[in-house]
C-alpha cells in the first residue's frame, strides 16, 4: 500500500499547489465538468485498487461513517472557500473570482484534517484524490451560484464565453483528428 499511498500523496500535493495558486489568482468564473469528474475517477481508481491490490479491509459501517464524514467535510470547505472569495465584473463584462489568505488556511484545514481522519482509517492517504475532486466540484459549483446570484446578467456573458471556448476546442481536437 506504500507506492499508492505516496502515489496519491504526491498527485495530491502537486494537485493541491496548482489549485491554490489559481484560486489566488484573478481569474474569470468557468465551470469545467470534465476535470472534476477525472479527478474524482483517478480518486475512485485509487480506492478499488487499495481494496483489490493492497487488501485495504473495512467494515461496511467503518465506510458508512468515514464516508459520511468525509463528504460533509468535503461539502462544507468548498461552500467555505467558495464564500472566501471577492467576486466582481471586469471590463469585458465577465464575473471574476479570486481567493485570498482566508482560501488558503480554509484548504490547508480541510486537507489536514482529512488526512489525519484518513490515515487513521486506511493507514494511508487512498481516498485523497477522490476527496479532492469532490471538494473542488462542490466549490467550482458553489461559486458558479454565488457568483449567479449577485451578478444574473453578467453571468451570461460568463456562460456563453465557457459554451464558446468548449466548442472552439471541440472543432480544434475533430480538425487535428481529420489530418
Amino acid at each position: 500500500m506504500q507506492n499508492l499511498d505516496l502515489t496519491n500523496l504526491v498527485l495530491g500535493a502537486w494537485l493541491l499547489v496548482v489549485v491554490i495558486k489559481r484560486q489566488l489568482a484573478p481569474r474569470v468564473i468557468r465551470f469545467k465538468l470534465e476535470f472534476f469528474i477525472l479527478v474524482i475517477l483517478l480518486g475512485m481508481a485509487s480506492i478499488g485498487d487499495a481494496f483489490q491490490k493492497q487488501h485495504l479491509h473495512i467494515t461496511p459501517q467503518q465506510a458508512l461513517i468515514f464516508g459520511s464524514l468525509s463528504l460533509a467535510s468535503a461539502l462544507i470547505f468548498a461552500a467555505l472557500r467558495a464564500w472566501s472569495y471577492h467576486l466582481w465584473v471586469n471590463d469585458a463584462g465577465l464575473v471574476m473570482r479570486q481567493g485570498n489568505w482566508l482560501t488558503v488556511v480554509l484548504w490547508l484545514v480541510g486537507i489536514a484534517g482529512h488526512l489525519g481522519v484518513d490515515r487513521l482509517w486506511t493507514g494511508s492517504s487512498v481516498t485523497l484524490l477522490l476527496y479532492l475532486g469532490v471538494t473542488l466540484l462542490v466549490q467550482r459549483g458553489c461559486v458558479w451560484l454565488l457568483a449567479q446570484r449577485q451578478y444574473p446578467a453578467e453571468m451570461r456573458a460568463n456562460a456563453a464565453l465557457q459554451a464558446e471556448n468548449h466548442h472552439d476546442h471541440h472543432e480544434r481536437r475533430r480538425a487535428r483528428r481529420n489530418k
